[in-house]
């Protein structure tokens, strides 16, 4: 991956004005390892951070303490043993509590390192990007409480917020918007956050900030990701306020730190999303065959809740828990893929984790009544990736439907593709397996509606995210064994030739994108710049070769209108134009 600015490894770097010794083998700080570069190994912070302004990040492995990095995948290890016992509670006992990181914040990080091997990661070693612009430096620091509970000023609140609504489709946000809207507009403070906890306030205020078009708006930003974290820390703690309000600020937080390149906080609260969904049950919404309820346990004294949720109010409640377990999944299952991590959701049907939660409907629909009352569901990922008997029809498939299908299928995709290895494989078995996931994705691709830009630019960009994503599965299913001829059919660049087409159908305008699409169009580039390769190593193939890095501008194009509120699109187009040459 392309790099920030720094002096090439190698090169003679300064700290303080003398010249810099390479650190023996090992002793090399965290930040240096990351972004490969010379680091002299002094203590406590290099003089190659020094020099590039990276304070904050220099941190050693070796001191009589675990560093901020350790602690939080410390934090992360114990909040998959969490989903473990929830996956499998006949199996262990309550272990651990619920509690996010608090001091991480202001760290970048690289998947390098994570643990869990799901697969090969479609990241690269990512240089941690500038968290706000110089222009944003430039102003004046507004002052402002870090106390998550201390409300801002109203005028201050309405510009956050009119600047976050317009993007909430791609930060995947699930609340009914006329409800959130109502508990907004209330006048007394109080009112409102007994409806909204300062959890999900904050990083709606984050966003907010983060998408403003104003610097004076965005100077905001690094204050109220503090206020954010701490929220989410002590919520997680209490129990007065809605877990589905705490469920939407770790998908909102979570989101917000992949967009910054900032992996393992991302992860975490990914995570965190997880363990919360599970705990409330939300993948057995309306099951058939599951009667449990959540239970509670002590760990060194201390309680383990696990939230049992009261029936909904309404179908438009329903819908909120429902649309937001799809949200989770959703977000699960893409960025196991781009983190090369296992997903959260692969538990077998026999041992109770399947997930019974209908396919979600439109917000809407719930608003029209939803689901019949004695409608019940089961196996629903199961039967779609297994061919089961489908559920019985209630409309088209919702966008967010069609969303978590292709999230699922990029995830199998990947995961079946990690299967292959040249010896110690039945391969006439894992071809069957191929052709059978092979026909599920065309199968698929051929149901989706085309990308369809009547409608709101979010509409049309989520929509192009599920057809980015399905033609993925088609590229990752075919990442392991491109020298294998049974399976080397070239339908790889067709997917890709069609995930560069669909940007141009979907007529983009929108200022921001999920980031899981950096990770999908670096890996569509790819496929591209490997036959453009393949094209020119003769002169026939010149015309070819012009088509190509046509399709491959065409990508860059759309990379490098995202960039500006995504430091991890501009990282990926960046490393991109290093691997074209130019």
């Amino acid at each position: 991956m392309a790099q920030v600015a720094d002096a090439p490894m190698g090169s003679g770097g300064t700290s303080g004005g003398g010249p810099s010794k390479r650190a023996p083998r090992g002793a090399a700080c965290l930040n240096c390892r990351r972004r490969k570069m010379r680091c002299d190994g002094a203590r406590p912070i290099c003089g190659q951070c020094i020099r590039t302004n990276r304070e904050i990040d220099c941190e050693y492995t070796d001191g009589p303490g675990p560093s901020p990095t350790q602690v939080l995948e410390e934090q992360i290890a114990r909040l998959e043993s969490r989903i473990r016992e929830l996956e499998h509670p006949e199996l262990v006992s309550p272990s651990v509590t619920l509690n996010p990181a608090t001091n991480a914040a202001g760290r970048g990080q690289s998947p390098a390192g994570s643990s869990g091997t799901g697969g090969r990661s479609l990241l690269n070693q990512v240089a941690t990007p500038d968290i706000l612009s110089s222009a944003i430096l430039a102003a004046p620091v507004p002052v402002l409480s870090s106390d998550p509970l201390i409300e801002p000023p109203p005028d201050l609140v309405r510009s956050l917020v009119n600047a976050f609504l317009p993007h909430s489709a791609s930060l995947s946000f699930f609340l009914h918007g006329p409800r959130f809207m109502q508990a907004m507009q209330q006048p007394n403070v109080d009112s409102r956050r007994a409806q909204l906890s300062p959890a999900l306030l904050n990083t709606v205020y984050l966003w907010g900030a983060h998408l403003s078009t104003s610097n004076s708006l965005r100077a905001y930003e690094s204050i109220f990701q503090v206020r954010a974290t701490n929220a989410l820390s002590s919520a997680l703690r209490e129990s007065q306020y809605s877990v589905i309000n705490l469920i939407q600020a770790e998908v909102l937080i979570a989101n917000y730190f992949f967009t910054m390149s900032r992996f393992l906080e991302g992860r975490y609260h990914c995570s965190a999303a997880v363990a919360l969904a599970l705990s409330c049950r939300l993948h057995k919404i309306r099951s058939s065959t599951d009667h449990g309820r959540g239970r509670a346990g002590t760990h060194h004294g201390e309680q383990v809740r696990e939230y049992n949720l009261p029936p909904p109010r309404d179908a438009v409640e329903e819908g909120e828990r429902m649309r937001g377990f799809w949200y989770v999944y959703t977000m699960d299952k893409s960025w196991a893929v781009a983190m090369g991590s296992p997903s959260h959701f692969n538990g077998a049907a026999q041992n109770g984790t399947h997930v019974d939660t209908p396919w979600p409907l439109e917000s809407g629909q719930y608003e029209a009544g939803g689901f019949p009352p004695d409608y019940r569901n089961a196996l629903t990922v199961f039967n779609f990736v297994n061919g089961g008997p489908a559920p019985p029809v209630v409309g088209r498939d919702s966008q967010l439907t069609l969303r978590a299908k292709a999230a699922t299928l990029f995830e199998k995709a990947t995961a079946l593709a990690s299967e292959w290895s040249s010896s110690g494989i039945d391969r006439n078995g894992f071809y069957g397996r191929f052709v059978a996931m092979d026909g599920l994705i065309d199968r698929f691709i051929a149901s989706l509606p085309p990308v369809d830009r009547s409608g709101s630019a979010e509409a049309a960009l989520t929509s192009l995210v599920t057809h980015t994503l399905a033609r993925a599965a088609t590229i990752q299913l075919r990442s392991n064994f491109k020298n294998y001829d049974r399976m080397n059919d070239g339908k790889d660049f067709l997917a890709a030739q069609a995930a560069a087409m669909a940007i141009e159908s979907a007529a983009v305008t929108s200022t921001y994108a999920d980031p899981i699409l950096a990770i999908l169009w670096t890996a569509v580039c790819r496929v591209l710049i490997a036959s453009s390769t393949t094209a020119g190593s003769s002169t026939a193939g010149a015309p070819q070769r012009d088509t190509i890095r046509a399709m491959l501008d065409r990508v860059l194009a759309a990379m490098n209108r995202f960039r500006d509120t995504s430091p991890l699109m501009g990282l990926q187009r960046a490393e991109v134009r290093r691997e074209v040459g130019g």
